[in-house]
């Protein structure tokens, strides 16, 4: 199908220059502002995961009318995802878009458009059922094993929710009170080491505690039965914790660390160590300066103070923030504790940093009986940290959960974690400050890319400007995909 030569904007003109009129134009030759979207089908080819995943779902349109099959639209939408267009609508507008066909393994000039939107949402709608959805899920960690050959020293998991914020009538998004106050999804992750290895959507009002030990059986036993006897340490904030989590991880020699949250009887064996972290504040730095009389944080003061900062030029506004990170003393020890509903006593420990805004507390279960506290909060633990980093790059390719069933919205919490996957791998191969950037930082330098696609008797030629900023990071990366 060849593309129309009409133009759909009219010139416009912007000025003059030595005497000669400027004029925009938007010409319907072979141009795109995605060159990097062919990438992302150049790793998937490594990879296979969209092919992977289109084994395990069902594809329920009669096959000899489709002109756009299952790899094709879930590629489709990696690629759209992957450039920063999530929105099934965008498809309506880049389906023509050159690069976007060239990914799709068509002509980019005269072959088929991708699919548009409603082809998009009839295939989304009916891929996944109570019959399948188990599989898709399984995906993931399936992924995982498949790429990683050799036995790890030790595995740590980290699981954690996010929540999904829904505009209409979903089902199974349940408006969430509290710190949300909106309806919601509340999908739950897993990730080993930036690989995701779990993403299932859950209604909004389902806790954490009540599913994780299903989620955390499966990934056990699959991680069991490949590596027999592999360390596993699971990592989880405070709303994971139950008896049952416990008791479950001591019988099948799993360890973990888990947040705990604060109450008064934690607080009460914690106080020696707030005692300790003031006093040491006061003899170093002197009173806190946003703490009212009775030791309550001045917020207000606080604001002001920042506010403050941040209208500094920037290096003074560098020093002073670097000065207020400096005004902080942390205290970390540990001591016994057991619950009227735990089967055993546990170790915790408790982290206590002073600064100038007061007290900041945080209790941590841990399953090793040895290790010294401070290297296992910091070296261990504090990892946590790094599952925040995944899912902020997992929603940054996330669209939202619009579709109006269940189970439609779960596959597209899949096609979100594929995109994820795929970049995942992609950040690899790119190498360098790449590998360890935000989504955002990968877009802008390689799949945010002019071009122009000229097509000879022998040849289609991607063309992009030596000029660009991002120019030789954007050829070394094709360098390294197509040199394995």
């Amino acid at each position: 199908m060849e593309r129309s030569t009409r133009q759909r904007f009219q010139p416009l003109e912007i000025g003059q220059i030595d005497g000669k009129r400027v004029v925009i134009e938007a010409v319907p030759e072979a141009m795109s502002a995605f060159a990097g979207a062919p990438m992302i089908a150049e790793v998937e080819r490594k990879v296979g995961l969209v092919a992977e995943l289109c084994k395990r779902i069902h594809d329920g349109r009669a096959q000899h009318m489709v002109d756009h099959k299952a790899p094709d639209i879930v590629l489709q939408r990696a690629c759209q995802t992957g450039i920063g267009y999530a929105d099934g609508n965008d498809a309506d507008f880049l389906r023509s878009d050159p690069a976007i066909v060239q990914a799709l393994d068509r002509h980019p000039v005269w072959g088929l458009p991708a699919a548009s939107q409603e082809t998009i949402a009839r295939f989304e709608a009916k891929a996944l059922s109570a019959d399948n959805v188990e599989d898709a899920r399984n995906l993931f960690m399936d992924h995982y094993l498949k790429c990683n050959k050799r036995r790890p020293k030790r595995i740590e998991l980290d699981f954690d929710g996010s929540i999904m914020k829904t505009y209409g009538a979903q089902e199974g998004a349940v408006y969430r009170g509290g710190k949300y106050k909106h309806e919601m999804y509340f999908p739950l992750y897993g990730f080993i080491s930036g690989w995701l290895v779990a993403a299932t959507l859950r209604m909004g009002d389902q806790g954490e505690a009540p599913t994780i030990l299903a989620e955390l059986k499966k990934a056990v036993a699959r991680l069991r039965a490949k590596w027999p006897g592999v360390p596993i340490t699971v990592r989880m904030d405070s709303a994971f914790g139950s008896p049952e989590l416990y008791r479950w991880c001591r019988n099948e020699h799993v360890d973990y660390e888990i947040g705990l949250r604060p109450t008064s009887v934690l607080d009460m064996y914690g106080r020696p160590f707030m005692t300790e972290a003031d006093k040491e504040f006061c003899k170093e730095f002197g009173e806190p300066e946003f703490v009212k009389a009775d030791n309550t944080k001045d917020g207000e003061k606080a604001q002001e103070e920042h506010a403050r900062v941040r209208r500094l030029p920037t290096e003074e506004r560098m020093e002073a923030e670097e000065a207020l990170r400096r005004r902080r003393v942390r205290v970390v020890g540990e001591f016994g504790y057991r619950s009227e509903k735990w089967d055993e006593w546990e170790r915790v420990i408790v982290r206590v940093d002073f600064t100038d805004t007061g007290l900041d507390v945080r209790y941590v279960m841990v399953s090793r009986k040895h290790g010294i506290p401070k290297q296992i909060y910091e070296d261990q633990y504090c990892k946590r940290g790094l599952m925040e980093q995944f899912i902020g790059k997992l929603k940054q390719v996330s669209e939202r959960l619009s579709a109006q069933t269940f189970f439609a919205n779960q596959f597209r919490v899949i096609l979100n974690g594929i995109t994820y996957q795929l970049l995942f791998h992609l950040q690899q191969y790119a190498g360098g400050k790449l590998e360890r950037g935000d989504v955002n930082t990968l877009r802008k330098t390689l799949m945010v890319m002019p071009c122009i696609i000229r097509c000879t008797e022998r040849k289609i030629v991607i063309q992009v400007s030596q000029w660009h900023v991002h120019c030789k990071t954007f050829l070394a990366t094709w360098r390294r995909l197509t040199a394995t």
